[in-house]
């Protein structure tokens, strides 16, 4: 009897793959096959090897795979739900290990490997720039999830080195003579609170982290490499504050369900004072707009439950982005800023800090190279920019893979 039970639940198993397979091929196939054939080019560079465009094609894949599949959602949310039924608190979905913090955010553990080899590299680029350019370089360390290590339940905390990957990070660079910002001492310096700071539904930083990492780098700029930003332009009693409550369902919600947060409320944060931007930026097509800095680089239509990108065409996921596409490569100009020029390196948690800076320095080129076919140098060559930054969080260090210098 139990064979025979074997063998039909292996039958419906198997017709349960085949029908998955056919469902998703008939919703996402064109997108599986733009990404096989045309798009995995935007992570090669035009000379790349044989293995290389192998390896390119098989992350277009893996990636369509991970992020289209019909009922992918259900999928996660009942896996979540189960496990939370048999007593787990760490949740385990798909690669990430999530738990609740004791405030009552979620937070995906730092459980992974981690070395400074391509550290290594960021640092003597920096050496090479300011040796041979002159140009100087800061490293905008942008931490994610956990600022408070005693809001980790202490049963965890031997599993996560979020804390430790940071500081090692951060070594690697002031030993290199590169000028680091660490966003954790800017949350201190803030006397922001963990909620304050860190998404309940997301793995992203809020708004207000972005700024208040953006004026610590003003300052930290100002005193170390004596340039004259205008502190006070970042100083969060300078900006209008309109909360948007219960709207953004972030990543991990989209893991989790519904049975086990409520969405985030969003900040959108504009200058009190009078601004004047043009605002630039390339993607798939290119934008220019001018005006305000909210009218310029706030893009009010992220914030709509209706947008692209809709959870289920029900919930919004982009309102994390509504300081601009993170990847876009953008060029910012306010003629009435200090009279320099910046590049910026960064990822999404750098994007929101790079639209701050721009109230302090005139152009500001901010430049995802998951979307660029230039490597840094050929970007610190079209641009001579007077300095260089590079915001990234964890999450990219850890694995980054980009072209630094031909």
């Amino acid at each position: 009897m139990r064979k025979k039970i074997n063998i039909v639940l292996s039958v419906l198993f198997i017709a349960f793959i085949f029908a998955i397979f056919a469902g998703t091929m008939v919703k996402y196939g064109k997108n599986y096959a733009y990404g096989f054939f045309k798009s995995y080019k935007e992570e090669i560079t035009p000379d790349a090897s044989l293995y290389e465009e192998i390896r390119a094609r098989i992350n277009k894949l893996e990636s369509n795979a991970g992020q289209r599949l019909i009922f992918r959602n259900d999928m996660r949310e009942m896996n979540a739900y189960f496990q939370s039924l048999i007593g787990k608190d760490m949740l385990n979905i798909g690669s990430n290990y999530t738990v609740q913090l004791k405030y009552g955010g979620y937070y995906d553990l730092f459980t992974g490997a981690y070395d400074t080899e391509k550290t290594d590299e960021l640092v003597n680029f920096a050496k090479k720039l300011k040796e041979e350019k002159g140009i100087p370089t800061v490293f905008v360390y942008c931490h994610c999830g956990l600022y408070e290590e005693e809001e980790l339940h202490e049963i965890y905390r031997d599993f996560d080195n979020n804390n430790e990957c940071a500081d090692v990070l951060l070594k690697a660079f002031e030993d290199g003579g590169v000028i680091c910002i660490d966003s954790r001492e800017a949350y201190q310096k803030a006397s922001l609170s963990i909620d304050q700071a860190v998404m309940r539904t997301d793995i992203h930083w809020t708004h207000r982290m972005a700024l208040e990492t953006a004026a610590e780098t003003v300052r930290k700029m100002n005193s170390a490499l004596g340039f004259s930003f205008d502190e006070d332009k970042l100083k969060y009693g300078n900006f209008n504050v309109e909360t948007h409550e219960k709207l953004l369902y972030g990543e991990i919600a989209q893991r989790l369900g519904e049975a086990f947060m409520e969405e985030d409320d969003i900040s959108i944060m504009t200058p009190k004072y009078d601004t004047h931007i043009v605002y630039e930026a390339e993607n798939e097509g290119t934008v220019r707009r001018e005006g305000t800095f909210e009218e310029a680089i706030v893009e009010r239509r992220k914030i709509e439950n209706d947008s692209e990108g809709a959870y289920e065409g029900k919930k919004n996921t982009q309102a994390y982005y509504v300081y601009g596409d993170y990847l876009a490569k953008t060029h910012t100009v306010n003629e009435d800023a200090a009279p320099v020029k910046i590049l910026v390196f960064k990822d999404s948690y750098g994007t929101p800090v790079a639209s701050f800076l721009s109230l302090t320095m005139r152009d500001v080129y901010a430049v995802d190279l998951r979307s660029s076919d230039m490597s840094m140098n050929e970007w610190v060559e079209t641009v001579q920019p007077d300095a260089v930054l590079f915001a990234y969080s964890q999450q990219m260090l850890r694995n980054f893979d980009y072209v630094i210098a031909d």
